[in-house]
C-alpha cells in the first residue's frame, strides 16, 4: 500500500547509527530556537478556549432554542479538548517549570474543564511517553476491547472479544465515539484508588460537577442537565478519536526485549499528519508527533518550525520519518487493525503494511 509523503526507515540496522544522534539534533533545534518559550501563545490560547467555552456554557443555559443549544454543546465539546491540550503541555513543562503552576494550569484544564483527573492523565500519558507503543509496558496499547497488536488477538479469547477483534477496523471508530466517558471513569477509579494522593483532584471533580448539576439544574431542570453532559461527552469522543488514533496504530509496535535504541524507536513508532496552520489548531500540535515525542518539553507552537529541521536530520543519517495525509493514516490504521483481526500467525514484533516496515 502506497501512502503518500510516507518514508520507511529500517530499524534493522540500528548498529550503523553512531551514538549520540539525539545530542546532535537538540543542538541543532536549540540553536534554531525551537525550545525557547512560548508563553504569549499559551496566553492567547488559555485565553481564547475561557472565553470561548464560558460564552458556550452561557448560551446553553439561556437559549431554549434547540439549535443554539447543540451548537453551544459542539463548541463545548471543541473548547473541552483544546483545553486538554493546554494541560498536555502544562504536564510536559512547555508553559512553565513552575510545578505548583503547571499542577495549576492542568488542574484548571483538565480536571475543572473536562473532568480528565489532572493526575490520572500525568500517570498514563507519562507512561505512554516512556514506553510509547511497547505492548507490555504502554497503557494506550492495552485496550479491554481492541487488539492493537498482533500478540493482543491471542490473549482476547472471549466470544464477545473475539467478535470485536474480527470486526475491529470497522468498529474501532464508532466505538471510540465513547472514549469522552470511557477517560471520565477511568478517571474516578484512580481517585477512587488513590484517595490520599489526589486530593486536589477530588476537590476540583467536584466544582466540575457543581458546573454541570448546580445551575443547570435549577435553571434547566434535572432531565436537560444530565441530556446536556451526556451529550458534551459524547461530542468530546469523535474529536480525540480523530486525533489520536491514527498517531501510532499502524506504525512499529515494541516489545520490553527490543534493543532499538530508545531514539530510534521513538521515530518508528510515531507518524506525523498535515503540517497547515488549521492542522496545529484541530490537532493542538500533535500533528507533528515525531518532534513531539522526541523532545516534549518543545511548545506545541514552535513544532511546526522543528519539523523540517528534524526530518533534514533523519534524511542526512537514513532514520526513520513517517509522515503522511490524515485520510491516509487512516486507511493505514484500518488495513493494520484489519490484518491482525484475519490473520492467525503474524510476528510477534510487528506487522508490515503492504511489505513496508516502518
Amino acid at each position: 500500500m502506497n501512502i503518500q509523503q510516507q518514508k520507511y526507515a529500517h530499524p534493522q540496522v540500528t548498529e550503523k547509527h553512531p551514538p549520540g544522534l539525539e545530542r546532535e539534533l537538540r543542538q541543532e533545534l536549540k540553536a534554531a530556537n525551537c525550545f525557547a518559550s512560548a508563553r504569549w501563545h499559551h496566553f492567547m490560547h488559555m485565553l481564547a478556549v475561557i472565553i470561548l467555552f464560558g460564552s458556550s456554557y452561557t448560551l446553553l443555559l439561556t437559549q431554549p432554542h434547540p439549535l443554539l443549544r447543540f451548537a453551544a454543546l459542539l463548541m463545548l465539546a471543541f473548547c473541552s479538548v483544546q483545553a486538554g491540550y493546554i494541560a498536555h503541555e502544562a504536564g510536559h513543562g512547555s508553559i512553565t517549570r513552575k510545578r505548583w503552576l503547571k499542577n495549576s494550569i492542568g488542574q484548571f484544564f483538565n480536571t475543572f474543564l473536562t473532568a480528565l483527573s489532572y493526575a490520572h492523565f500525568q500517570k498514563i500519558h507519562t507512561c505512554h511517553h516512556t514506553h510509547c507503543n511497547n505492548q507490555d509496558r504502554d497503557i494506550d496499547m492495552q485496550s479491554a476491547f481492541f487488539s492493537l497488536y498482533p500478540d493482543a488477538k491471542q490473549s482476547n479469547n472471549s466470544l464477545l472479544g473475539r467478535f470485536i477483534t474480527r470486526h475491529q477496523a470497522y468498529l474501532i471508530w464508532p466505538l471510540v465515539s465513547l472514549q469522552g466517558f470511557s477517560l471520565k471513569i477511568d478517571s474516578l477509579k484512580t481517585l477512587w484508588r488513590n484517595p490520599q494522593k489526589t486530593r486536589v483532584d477530588q476537590l476540583v471533580l467536584i466544582l466540575h460537577f457543581l458546573l454541570w448539576f448546580g445551575l443547570p439544574i435549577h435553571l434547566l431542570g434535572l432531565g436537560d442537565a444530565a441530556l446536556n453532559y451526556f451529550l458534551l461527552t459524547w461530542f468530546i469522543g469523535p474529536y480525540l478519536g480523530s486525533v489520536f488514533l491514527i498517531n501510532h496504530i499502524g506504525t512499529e509496535v515494541t516489545h520490553s526485549g527490543d534493543k532499538t535504541p530508545r531514539f530510534q524507536q521513538r521515530l518508528i513508532t510515531t507518524r506525523n499528519l498535515g503540517g497547515s496552520r488549521a492542522a496545529d489548531l484541530f490537532f493542538g500540535g500533535m500533528n507533528h508527533h515525531i518532534e513531539h515525542h522526541l523532545f516534549p518539553s518543545i511548545p506545541a507552537a514552535r513544532l511546526r518550525h522543528a519539523r523540517p529541521i528534524v526530518e533534514a536530520f533523519c534524511d542526512r543519517h537514513g532514520l526513520s520519518y513517517r509522515k503522511t495525509r490524515w485520510r491516509d493514516a487512516v486507511v493505514e490504521v484500518f488495513h493494520y487493525l484489519n490484518q491482525i483481526a484475519h490473520q492467525p500467525d503474524i510476528s510477534k514484533s510487528s506487522v508490515s503494511i503492504g511489505g513496508n516496515r516502518s
